[in-house]
């Protein structure tokens, strides 16, 4: 079974303006509408999940509806983290599947555990994840702040580190496998790692 992939590419002369709006926080508020909505994906596919879970768990096959709708909720948070990261100038469009910079390549899994399936039931998965999520608190803070002094190298100099882009796509990478693993669109224990390769 596979992991999702993260698919974006370093940007290229972004705007020193839309950075300034960044730096005071104006660029979260521009993007509150996408946010409200993955907020309001992101509960669905918990509860879509867990039913998922009993599902695969008496027939050992994941609904393509349920896959199809963490599809749309992966995709979706992508392309609204890569356009507050930087990764892009282009505001997010409104639809499920548009033509984006910042995308997520994943596939439907063909046989799912029925034993991760309990497991995620009785929430034993969660526990599993504990030493990542202890680990993600502080990547995360990490990339938030370097997020944001990226801001201020764009503004100044009118590019972005590259160095900064990947710290970002790796915490995002790191974190759509360990929801992968929440989710059961993978059974593969995630790794501990910020690795991740821009597009060509």
């Amino acid at each position: 079974m596979s992991m999702p992939d993260l698919v974006y590419r370093h940007a290229v002369n972004p705007k020193r303006g839309l950075a300034a709006t960044g730096i005071v926080f104006v660029k979260f508020l521009l993007a509150l509408p996408h946010l409200i909505i993955i907020n309001a994906l992101q509960s669905l596919a918990y509860i879509a999940a867990y039913i998922g879970f009993f599902v695969v768990a008496f027939t050992g096959k994941m609904p393509g509806g349920l896959y199809r709708f963490m599809e749309i909720a992966y995709g979706w948070n992508a392309r609204t983290y890569g356009w507050i990261i930087g990764f892009t100038d282009a505001y997010p469009p409104f639809e499920i599947d548009p033509e984006y910079p910042v995308s997520v390549r994943m596939s439907k899994p063909e046989n799912p555990s029925k034993g991760w399936a309990v497991a995620g039931i009785l929430f034993i998965k969660f526990i599993v994840l504990i030493p990542h999520f202890v680990a993600l608190f502080f990547v995360l803070l990490a990339s938030t702040l370097a997020v944001w002094f990226g801001y201020f190298a764009v503004l100044l100099t009118g590019s972005l580190p590259v160095g900064i882009q990947d710290f970002a796509a790796g915490t995002m990478q790191w974190t759509q496998r360990v929801f992968a693993f929440v989710a059961g669109i993978t059974d593969d224990y995630p790794k501990f790692s910020l690795q991740v390769t821009p597009a060509a």
